[in-house]
C-alpha cells in the first residue's frame, strides 16, 4: 500500500467545480507537476462521458499544457488494460475527476489501472481528485444519503450495491466503506458550500469521531506535500473536522437521530498552511 512507504508525490484533493472556474488550482497543479510539460492524464472513471474527457483537454491546453491525454477507462474491462496503466504510470499529473465515488473504486480497485496511479503517485506524481476522485482518497468514504434525515435509517457498513441507483431523496441509510487510503487517517467531503453538505461534515465527524475529516468547497484545493507538509489553494475555505477523545456520539439506528458532543473545526482558506500530523492531533 501506498500509505505504507515514503511516498514522494502530491496528494492534491480539490472540492469541485467547473474547470473555467478552477484556473488558480489548475495553474498551480501544472506548476507544481514540472510546467506546462509535464504529461497530464485525465481519469473519467467516476462519470463515463468522453465529451467531460474532451473538455478537461481543450481547458487544459487552454492553461498552456502541451500534453493532456485521456485514459479511457470507463468500464471495468479498461482497468485491467496495460495501455492505460502505462499512460497513468508515465504521468506527471493524474487528475481522478467528478461523478460516482462508487463508480470509481468499482472499478478501479485491485486493478492494473489502480497500481499504475498508486506507483505514479509513489515515485513523484503529483495525484489529483476533484469532488468523487477526492471523497474517494481518503481511509474512508460515506455517503451523503438524504442529509441528517437519512441519518435516522442508520449505518450500512459496506459499499452499495448499485452505483447511483437510489435517488438521493429516497436514501435512508448512510452507507460506509473503505476509500483508496491515499490519506490514512482521513475522510473527505467536497462541495461543502455550494451543495450546503456543512451538516454532512458535522454528522461525518460524529458518526466517526476516529477519523478527521476534511471539508472542501469548490474551486479551492488541499494539497498535502511529500512529507506532511499541506496547504490551501483557491477561493474557498477547508473545513477541518478534528478528531477528539472528547466527542461523545450515540450513533444513529432506525427511529433514533444521532446525537454528538465535543466536536472541534478548523476554517481555513487560500494560503492557510499546516501539516498532517498536526490534523491528526486529537484536540482535548
Amino acid at each position: 500500500m501506498v500509505q505504507e512507504q515514503a511516498v514522494l508525490g502530491t496528494l492534491v484533493l480539490v472540492g469541485g467545480g467547473d474547470y473555467e472556474q478552477s484556473e488558480q488550482v489548475d495553474r498551480f497543479l501544472l506548476e507544481l507537476a514540472g510546467g506546462l510539460d509535464t504529461s497530464v492524464v485525465f481519469l473519467p472513471t467516476a462519470q463515463p462521458s468522453r465529451r467531460m474527457g474532451e473538455k478537461f483537454t481543450a481547458y487544459y491546453q487552454s492553461l498552456g499544457a502541451r500534453d493532456v491525454r485521456v485514459a479511457p477507462v470507463y468500464e471495468p474491462e479498461d482497468a485491467s488494460s496495460e495501455e492505460n496503466a502505462q499512460l497513468l504510470l508515465d504521468a506527471g499529473l493524474i487528475f481522478i475527476g467528478w461523478g460516482s465515488d462508487t463508480r470509481l473504486q468499482r472499478i478501479v480497485t485491485n486493478t492494473p489501472v489502480h497500481a499504475a496511479i498508486e506507483a505514479a503517485y509513489q515515485r513523484g506524481a503529483v495525484l489529483a481528485g476533484t469532488s468523487a476522485g477526492a471523497r474517494a482518497a481518503g481511509e474512508l468514504v460515506i455517503s451523503p444519503a438524504n442529509g441528517p434525515v437519512g441519518l435516522r435509517g442508520g449505518l450500512d457498513e459496506g459499499p452499495p450495491s448499485i452505483e447511483m441507483g437510489v435517488p438521493m431523496d429516497q436514501k435512508t441509510v448512510l452507507q460506509v466503506w473503505p476509500g483508496f487510503n491515499w490519506l490514512p487517517g482521513f475522510g473527505v467531503e467536497a462541495h461543502l458550500a455550494e451543495w450546503q453538505r456543512y451538516g454532512h461534515l458535522l454528522l461525518l465527524g460524529a458518526i466517526r469521531p476516529e477519523l478527521t475529516w476534511i471539508g472542501l468547497d469548490e474551486r479551492t484545493a488541499l494539497v498535502i506535500h511529500p512529507g506532511g507538509e499541506a496547504e490551501v489553494v483557491g477561493s474557498g475555505n477547508v473545513i477541518v473536522m478534528r478528531r477528539s477523545p472528547a466527542v461523545r456520539a450515540v450513533p444513529p439506528a432506525p427511529g433514533k437521530a444521532l446525537e454528538a458532543r465535543g466536536l472541534h473545526l478548523d476554517v481555513l482558506a487560500h494560503g492557510s498552511r499546516t501539516t498532517v500530523d498536526e490534523l491528526l492531533r486529537p484536540r482535548e
